[in-house]
């Protein structure tokens, strides 16, 4: 199969905007192409584009480093149900299907998907070390997950409370949160994200991240079930008298659909599954990177990765593989949209429902001064240390 470079992939890299009026020509040199082999070709002129991974950017959204228009686009949850763009937030796991990317703009996407992991009540949680267990998951909070949680971020949970977890699973159930969110006490159903284990069709009974759930009242399920399956579950709030959930509903939940075989693609997350260097899962996606031109060392059961190259068949076929740790050109989080709140004394500002701290920032087209509710921006910085709020680097003002 004949792979197309990253660069005819993505419109603007993270660290790297490319200029407008920039050829194809340039950009495949630049990224090592252009040397006249049959495999630096570009894929077909127009073919589309699909990328699953963490938001970064929201107000232009972005995603594993590339940017993408979802002003038109389709933005839906994991249940199928049409979702407000405003609902697409930093730290959440959205799969995005676009049109061909342009070398001067971020491509236009058709549908954006967001997906998570678990919601439902937290029934531990240790703040120092970083976890939480929710729905009998065990969840793991890094300098890099999101917090929605209001004033003490991971502190102020209690047992009890209710949140919803946006990440990637680990193949021993774990889940590596990239997001969590404090959501209203009075949820009509909970959910969970997993693979299926323990299946016992004739007592209806599954089991997921060692949750025992019955699927006996359930009103939609799969054609077939089976262990190892990767599905999406909603459940009745509370457990029966032996501590086994209800479903009510049971939908498989693959990565990337049918839809986007043939695509241009780029898949963020965990190895789930490992033979080799050349073989291997990425949340439940099957990876042939016997061809990769691009395969580092250190591959192994549980590494977070990135894969570039292009679905066929539900196989994502590798052209280039990166462990994320290893990267080296994040730029952190961006966020485009008007200033909500704002604290001067503080030298702070709300946007999209993110805090916002200036004080070490740099302005463009502007000053602290013109700061008000109201006011366009497109900030540039880091996650804090709370999780909670953003180090701006950069203000550009956007009026």
């Amino acid at each position: 199969m004949t792979l197309p470079s990253p660069c005819a992939l993505w419109p603007r890299r993270r660290g790297v905007r490319i200029a407008a009026g920039l050829t194809l020509a340039a950009c495949l040199a630049a990224c090592g192409g252009g040397g006249g082999s049959a495999n630096d070709n570009a894929a077909p002129a127009g073919q589309g584009v699909f990328t699953s991974g963490v938001v970064h950017g929201v107000g232009t959204l972005a995603v594993n480093g590339a940017s993408f228009d979802d002003s038109a686009a389709a933005v839906s949850g994991d249940d199928g149900r049409p979702l407000a763009r405003e609902a697409v937030q930093l730290g959440m796991v959205v799969s995005v299907q676009a049109a061909a990317a342009s070398a001067s703009a971020p491509a236009p996407a058709s549908a954006v998907a967001v997906r998570s992991e678990i919601e439902g009540p937290v029934s531990a949680v240790d703040a120092a070390a970083g976890t939480l267990t929710a729905l009998g998951q065990r969840v793991t909070v890094d300098a890099n997950t999101v917090l929605s949680l209001g004033a003490g971020g991971l502190a102020a949970l209690r047992v009890g409370d209710i949140v919803e977890v946006y990440g990637f699973r680990a193949a021993d159930g774990n889940v590596l949160a990239t997001r969590i969110e404090r959501e209203d006490a009075d949820e009509d159903d909970y959910k969970l994200r997993g693979t299926i284990s323990g299946l016992d069709t004739a007592a209806r009974r599954l089991t997921i991240g060692g949750l025992p759930i019955s699927y006996t009242s359930a009103t939609r399920l799969p054609a077939t079930l089976a262990d190892g399956q990767q599905v999406r579950v909603e459940l009745r709030t509370r457990p029966d008298a032996q501590g086994v959930w209800q479903a009510t509903e049971i939908t498989l939940a693959a990565v990337a659909p049918a839809t986007a075989s043939g695509l241009r693609a780029e898949l963020e997350g965990l190895i789930t599954a490992f033979t080799s260097a050349a073989a291997f899962s990425v949340d439940g996606v099957t990876i042939d990177a016997s061809a990769a031109t691009r395969v580092p060392a250190g591959l192994a059961l549980g590494r977070r990765v990135e894969v570039e190259g292009v679905l066929a068949n539900g196989v994502l076929h590798a052209r280039e593989v990166e462990i994320e740790d290893d990267r080296d050109d994040d730029e952190g989080l961006e966020i485009e949209g008007r200033i909500e709140a704002l604290d001067s004394a503080a030298q702070t500002f709300v946007v999209r429902g993110m805090r916002v701290a200036w004080g070490a920032a740099r302005f463009e087209g502007g000053g602290a001064a013109g700061l008000a509710v109201g006011v366009r921006v497109e900030v540039e910085g880091r996650l804090a240390a709370d999780g909670s709020s953003i180090e701006a680097s950069k203000v550009e003002f956007d009026d």
